[in-house]
């Protein structure tokens, strides 16, 4: 199941899913899965070398704004918030 179909189930409180757990749980899940859904950095930079060759890309996360994420990181070291840095804001 996608975190996109996970955050739909739990949403409603009479689902499988979502109709055993008490409010603390559901939204405890409910903010984990939000973090699994891609999101593009925001303030993306390239980087070059002396050289003037590409060498990676730099961004901030858009959630908690933390500075200095390369393409590389997949989630933030801060937050978790899961990265796309292929542009595509799912």
């Amino acid at each position: 199941m996608k975190p996109e179909e996970a955050l739909k189930e739990l949403s409603y409180g009479d689902t499988a899913y979502g109709g055993n757990c008490t409010y603390e749980v559901r939204m405890g899940a409910i903010k984990a899965l939000k973090k699994q859904i891609p999101m593009k950095p925001n303030n993306i930079k390239s980087i070059f070398d002396f050289s003037g060759r590409y060498y990676t890309t730099k961004g901030n996360c858009p959630v908690c704004n933390r500075e200095g994420l390369y393409k590389s990181d997949f989630y933030c070291n801060k937050c978790g918030q899961r990265l796309d840095w292929e542009g595509r804001n799912k």
